[in-house]
């Protein structure tokens, strides 16, 4: 239905070539992108030159695992492998991503060059010499993409890492505005969310949104759209986007905001990657609840009529409770008869929290059960949320300190967060779950399916992932970013991933077991259609679903998509920023040297 749709948006729009399908335009196909192995390839004093013209620095690339093996004389050691897994060492290598690959789709593959700026000016300098040289132009800030798009092998790299600096403002007018300013961060877009909040929250007693993983970096997150632990009190950090300089396609540093370039600052309040290379964003910062808490458990029935009273106590929960600006993160739902619940909340104390929860508690504490995770109910004061300092000392096992980067001892991951670093995909699905579902009308078919898909694998529902329950200012907020409008029902994200961590080519034990990832990948694709039977007609998150999805511009923007395309038609018309699941890269082959539609505008 979402296809059928935007297809006619497009007809109406005069851009429905652009929607046909590659393999009946390859053959018009030419190489459009050059390769070291081309004759023109730029020269060694060419590329000598363009190193002169900037501060930053133009290096080979180099991997994690390069420098892990040669640490170990080539063996594969405990110590290498929690090395790999640490975000934070991974982000220290240009070669490097937090994913792997993707079955069938793409493997981690280093660049040709690697251009680290330190300025706009820089940027424009890389992006200028891309343009007229016609190479292959990628970029890497958090490396976090599960598509890989920060990955083309022969490519330019643009590696955000050295974009620095965080200033607050306690009164921001964007350039070219006027009347009163608002409190907001500028930020530029090599940095993490962890520093970022070090500085905002921790530091300044102020609340500004962002990811929920640390190592996140600023600049992809807010592209996509965003979310964090308290996505239903703060909104999308897309939302939240008040301007952003950004390096286009012309080599020109742009300054988009509501007022000036105000179609692409539109663009890139959730329209995905591929729009340029943002340099710097202002996010607006809100005033710090007074505490932030969580509460973690795991229950197992022991067959499936008890199973099915502890999915529907959750559906009346999550019905009665959780869609309110008071509540973030998962409930996972697993074979074997299981439910883990790991949830965030705000300002609620204790008691108030332990009774809401009492109906799944007090059943999960009698007869048919069991816990397979003991009940974990704290909070902190917010401005202690993201303080290693206070982490380390009151509660360690939260976290795990990053030992390994060239920043060790600084920053820090949340516990469990290493089980989706340096894994290769056997799937990913996403799908908006709308707050009807948990109705007495729907509840029972809900339950119905949860109890069917989690026989095949384990799968979780992000509830700060979905905007129902936020306040009408962050749903208004919302509506002005180009991001599927069925997030606005949402009472959360239906996410079901599989994967298999630290594969190493040639190195026994090591090897892609592609028939077990197949059968991950088979039984990821049931848990999606037993839930697209009952909730047909929402999108998926962009940053988040298929790498195969063959509809992906209308499950990821909808109805917006047309009005995306025209806009990145009139900033970036030849396509030199491309990359998986883009705008506008249906026009071009998977790896992103070939054209295979006629001009994209």
């Amino acid at each position: 239905m979402l296809r059928r749709t935007v297809l006619q948006l497009l007809a109406s729009t005069g851009l429905a070539s652009l929607w046909a399908g590659s393999a009946s335009l390859a053959a018009r196909g030419s190489v459009d992108r050059i390769r070291p192995s081309d004759a023109n390839w730029p020269t060694a004093q060419e590329w000598e030159a363009l190193a002169g013209r900037i501060d930053g620095a133009l290096e080979e690339s180099r991997s994690a695992l390069e420098a892990v093996m040669e640490q170990s004389g080539g063996a594969v050691t405990e110590e290498g492998l929690n090395k790999l897994v640490n975000p934070f060492y991974l982000q220290d290598f240009s070669g490097s991503t937090q994913s792997q690959g993707w079955l069938d789709g793409w493997k981690s593959a280093q660049s040709a060059k690697v251009g680290i700026p330190k300025t706009a000016k820089d940027v424009s300098e890389l992006v200028s010499f891309a343009r007229a040289h016609n190479l292959r132009l990628v970029i890497k800030g958090g490396g976090h993409s599960y598509y890989g798009q920060s990955n083309a092998p022969d490519s330019l790299l643009v590696w955000t890492r050295d974009l620095t600096g965080i200033e607050l403002h306690d009164s921001f007018v964007p350039e070219g505005g006027r009347g009163a300013g608002v409190p907001a961060v500028s930020v530029a877009s090599g940095e993490k969310f962890i520093d970022l909040y070090g500085q905002v929250v921790v530091g300044q007693g102020r609340y500004v949104q962002g990811g929920g993983c640390t190592s996140v970096g600023v600049g992809g997150h807010a592209q996509s759209g965003g979310f964090g632990h308290f996505s239903k009190f703060g909104g999308m950090t897309s939302a939240n986007l008040l301007e952003a300089e950004i390096v286009v396609a012309s080599g020109e540093i742009l300054i988009a905001n509501a007022y000036q370039n105000s179609d692409l600052f539109w663009a890139l309040k959730g329209g995905g990657a591929g729009w340029g290379i943002t340099t710097r964003l202002t996010l607006a910062t809100r005033d710090l609840p007074a505490r932030f808490g969580f509460i973690g458990f795991g229950v197992q029935a022991q067959d499936e009529r008890a199973y099915r009273a502890l999915v529907e106590a959750v559906i009346a929960v999550a019905r009665d409770n959780l869609v309110d600006p008071a509540w973030g993160e998962q409930i996972h739902f697993a074979p074997d008869h299981k439910m883990f619940v790991k949830m965030t909340f705000i300002d609620l104390a204790l008691d108030e929290v332990r009774r809401i929860w009492a109906p799944v508690l007090d059943l999960a504490a009698g007869e048919g059960y069991s816990f397979t995770e003991e009940l974990v109910l704290y909070d902190t004061p917010a401005r202690k949320w993201w303080d290693l300092e206070f982490r380390a000392r009151e509660m360690p096992e939260t976290i795990v300190l990053d030992q390994a980067s060239s920043k060790a001892g600084t920053r820090f991951f949340w516990n469990g967060d290493n089980g989706e670093t340096n894994v290769f995909w056997a799937g990913y699905e996403s799908a908006w779950l709308s707050q009807g579902l948990l109705g007495e009308a729907k509840a029972a078919m809900l339950a119905d399916t949860i109890i069917d898909a989690a026989k095949l694998v384990r799968f979780a529902f992000h509830f700060q992932k979905g905007l129902a329950g936020a306040s009408e200012e962050r749903l208004a907020d919302a509506r002005d970013t180009p991001v599927h409008p069925s997030v606005l029902d949402a009472f959360a994200l239906l996410l079901v991933a599989g994967a298999q961590q630290n594969v190493i080519e040639d190195v026994a034990g090591q090897e892609l077991d592609e028939p077990a990832l197949r059968d991950k990948a088979a039984r990821i694709k049931g848990v999606y259609e037993r839930f697209r039977a009952i909730e047909p007609d929402t999108g998926s998150y962009s940053a988040e679903m298929n790498f195969h999805e063959e509809d992906w511009q209308g499950m990821a923007w909808g109805d917006n998509y047309p009005r995306l395309l025209a806009i990145k038609n009139r900033y970036d018309p030849d396509g030199l920023f491309t990359g998986h699941h883009q705008i506008g890269s249906e026009v071009w082959s998977r790896d992103g040297f070939v054209r295979i539609g006629g001009d994209s505008g």
